[in-house]
Formats: structure tokens, sequence, C-alpha cells
């Protein structure tokens, strides 16, 4: 179950070229992605009205996105403008509509709206500290679910044992806090790990007032940063395909004192080390069942996995405050 009435990132917007329909599954659903003339974006669901044929093996014509079975053409508001058969003069019958979704280009990403139209929507989430850097980014297909691929982007205690010749080698196993903070659908985790001589971990309430910026930031429902040093950072999209299935978009984002073009070749050397990172703990989350992450499903945290709990509880709020099982992602009709 996803959290509705919010944008989710769906795809790099790199993936839709113009010219060519391009389909996937997101959000539960089978959908059309495609650019008019202007090379604007527009989401329909992968499903011609008349006969269910897939909209996606079509053809963009004149601005539309035409039906491969019947030659039908739809308009970006999901109108039907031309039904060859009947000829250019027959008035269209209305029943013929396809279903459009609110959708934004943004930041790299294609946005999708889950949950009922609004006249107005909230502004598109971002992270408010990579003004000025260069990044590059690649994609992972996981069979795990949003909402376990989620809990191991928060997971500050694993890194020892599943990553322990890469970002877990410095051995820090012993975890300080962690200090957490949740507002505004905005998660922050301040991390101080340290290696383990012999003194208790220490609860937050027993460390300093955090200062700067955090080392984890995840704005609900599925983006997530991470700080490394000021100069850099990435950034994890976790676009949810089914239940049990998600796509994972890692961006590495880098400020250096080198042309734009010699540090965006920077992050897409970087982003070689950071697939090797992903497929560490792919396995390992993978392997855990259930697939859907819950606060009562009998697993048992300690004091490290306070961000994770933090986050089930979030999403088990916001689920409940709408109904998402009886809304698809921002439908018109």
């Amino acid at each position: 179950m996803l959290i509705s009435d919010r944008w989710y990132a769906v795809l790099d917007s790199k993936e839709v070229p113009r010219g060519k329909p391009v389909g996937v599954r997101r959000l539960g659903e089978s959908l059309v992605f495609w650019r008019d003339d202007k090379g604007e974006i527009c989401v329909m669901l992968d499903r011609c009205p008349h006969r269910s044929s897939k909209l996606s093996i079509g053809r963009i014509v004149n601005g539309c996105i035409q039906c491969p079975f019947h030659g039908f053409e739809f308009a970006t508001d999901g109108s039907c403008k031309l039904i060859p058969a009947n000829g250019r003069a027959a008035k269209i019958p209305k029943v013929f509509q396809c279903n459009v979704y609110p959708t934004r280009e943004s930041h790299g990403f294609i946005w999708i709206w889950h949950g009922k139209p609004r006249d107005e929507y909230p502004p598109i989430p971002w992270f408010t500290d990579l003004d000025g850097f260069e990044h590059a980014t690649v994609r992972k297909e996981w069979d795990v679910d949003i909402s376990r691929a989620v809990e191991g982007l928060l997971d500050v205690s694993h890194l020892p044992f599943v990553h322990p010749s890469t970002i877990g080698r410095d051995q820090r196993t012993l975890v300080n806090g962690p200090y957490t903070t949740l507002k505004d659908d905005v998660l922050r985790v301040w991390i101080s790990n340290q290696p383990d001589e012999g003194l208790p971990a220490m609860k937050p309430s027993q460390l300093p007032p955090p200062e700067g910026e955090p080392t984890i930031e995840f704005r609900f429902p599925n983006l997530w940063r991470l700080r490394i040093a000021d100069s850099v950072k990435a950034v994890n999209v976790v676009a949810p395909v089914d239940e049990g299935k998600c796509v994972i978009y890692l961006a590495s984002y880098l400020k250096l004192p080198l042309p734009k073009v010699l540090t965006r070749l920077a992050a897409k050397i970087s982003n070689v080390f950071n697939r090797y990172v992903l497929s560490e703990d792919y396995p390992v989350i993978k392997s855990q069942l259930p697939k859907v992450a819950d606060l009562e499903i009998g697993e048992r945290f300690i004091p490290a996995d306070r961000p994770i709990a933090v986050y089930l509880q979030h999403r088990r709020n916001l689920i409940q405050v709408t109904d998402s099982a009886s809304v698809r992602p921002g439908k018109l009709t």
C-alpha cells in the first residue's frame, strides 16, 4: 500500500525521448509516458479506451499519441482527436477519453501525483542543499517493496556487516543515537557511529545538539539524500512499480573546482562504486520477509533502528489519512 496525495518521482527525464512513447509500470499501474510537439511530458493509462490495446506500442502523430490498433489519436488532455474509421469530419463521442495523470518534470525526474485530483497541487518536494552541484544518475531494478528499500536507506547499523570492504570498512559498529527528527514529512538523521571501545552506545539525549546538515534526509514518500561531504552528496529515488518491486535511481551530486563537463564525468565515475554498494545491499534486503515492512510484523527493534521506526510510524499515519486502496495515482477522467 502506498501513501496517497503525494508527488512520486518515477522516471529519469532522459528515459522519455521525444517522438517515442514509453510504457512502464509505476505505482501499480501500466502507464505510457510521451512528449508532445513542445516536449512537454504526458502520462496516461497505457490502455486505449476503444479495444484496450497498449498505447505505448503506438506512435506520436501530430502532437498526439496514436493507438497502434485502429489509429485513434489522443491529445495530452486525454481527449480523442481522431477516429479514422469515422472520418475526420465526424463528431467524436466523449466516452473515448484516456485517463491522464497529473504530471510534472523537475530536477531531472518525472513526477506523478498519486491521489485524488486537485485544483491546485503542492510544490514538488526536493532538497534545498544541491544548488550548484552537477550530477549523474544510474538505475537499478529491485524485486523489493518500496517500504523495504527505504528501510535499507535509513538503516545506520548495517554498514560494517553488509559493506565490510566499502562504506563499512572502518568498522564503526557502535551506533550513538542516532539523533532523528521528523517535521513536515521530512525525516532527518545525524549519524555519529564509532568503533566499539567497550562503552555503551549513547542515547540521543546524551548527544550534543546536532549542527549543520543532517547526514541523511528523507522526504516522503520516496526521496533520500546522503551527505558524504559538503561537496559530495548522493540522492536516491525509490520509484514504486508494484508491491514487492521498485526501481532505484541513484544520483551522485558533486561540486568541484572543475569545469561542469569534468564534474559530471567524475559523478559518472563515482556511480560505478555506488552501483557496487547497491549490489551489496540487494540480496540482504530481498531476503527480508514479509516483503512489505510494517511495525506489526513480528520484528524487534533496537535503538539504532530509530530512523526506521519513525519512518514506519509516519508512513502508517499517512496511509491511514487517505484510503489509498480506492484511489488510482492521480487519475483524471
